[in-house]
Formats: C-alpha cells, sequence, structure tokens
C-alpha cells in the first residue's frame, strides 16, 4: 500500500491547524481556571479533559490521514502551532483580557457591594420579623 506525499503534507497542516485549535482550546482552558483558582481538584479535571480532547483530536487525524499510523511529524507540527499560538495571539488575547478585566473591575465591585446590601437587608428584615431572636428569651421567661 503506497501513501501519497499529498497525505503526508495534509496530515502535516492539519496537525499544524491542530495545535493552533488546542492554543485557543487552551486560551478558555486559562480563563476557566482564573474562575477558581484555590479548586486544584477542578483544575486537574479540566487539564485532564484538555489533554483527551487533544489526544482524540490527534487520533481523528491519524486514522483520516495515515490509515492509522501514528507520525512523529505530526506531533512535531502540532506543538509548533500550539506555540505559535501561545507566544503570538495567545499573548495578545492574555493582555486584552487583562485590560478588560481592569476596566471591568471597578462596576463589578460595585455590583457586587449592591448584591451584597440587598442581601444583607433581606437578612435583617428576616431576622426582624423573628424578634431578632428574642422572642424565644421572652416565651423562656414567661414559661417559668
Amino acid at each position: 500500500m503506497s501513501v501519497t506525499y499529498s497525505l503526508f503534507y495534509l496530515l502535516a497542516l492539519w496537525a499544524f491547524l491542530l495545535g493552533a485549535a488546542s492554543g485557543l482550546l487552551y486560551e478558555a482552558f486559562r480563563l476557566l481556571h482564573r474562575l477558581h483558582p484555590r479548586a486544584t481538584w477542578l483544575i486537574f479535571l479540566e487539564d485532564l479533559l484538555f489533554c483527551l480532547i487533544c489526544a482524540c483530536g490527534l487520533l481523528l487525524l491519524f486514522f483520516n490521514l495515515s490509515y492509522g499510523r501514528m507520525r512523529f511529524y505530526a506531533f512535531v507540527f502540532m506543538a509548533i502551532g500550539f506555540l505559535l499560538w501561545y507566544f503570538t495571539v495567545g499573548k495578545l488575547f492574555q493582555k486584552a483580557l487583562s485590560c478588560l478585566a481592569s476596566r471591568m473591575r471597578p462596576h463589578l465591585l460595585r455590583v457586587r457591594a449592591w448584591g451584597h446590601t440587598k442581601l444583607q437587608t433581606v437578612l435583617v428584615a428576616h431576622a426582624a420579623k423573628k424578634g431578632f431572636g428574642g422572642s424565644s428569651f421572652i416565651r423562656r421567661k414567661q414559661d417559668a
């Protein structure tokens, strides 16, 4: 069974594109990591999911373009695509996100403070309906 060189070139091209796409996916997972930085078990599961998605992508490439045979250059081209994304567009993406976060932070803090105030108001109103806990104390004194 002879394989044409066009399949080798296609595999290299698609591996490069898969590497860039996995770089984009990695940026999405980095955003999720920022939402819960202390939940290490959740970060571990997200990283595991990222690795499984990348492995499935490579398996699909190998099955479709090299008749199921693993080619080392596909791994190399995927790594090149990922690193090219990470050090170019990924850096710009991170800078844009940090700029957006610094602009949004005061607004989010204001909304958070407003929500906290409303929650405390509801809790105080609920405690006032119950007599701030004094009704059970008064009942005990009347029973004695």
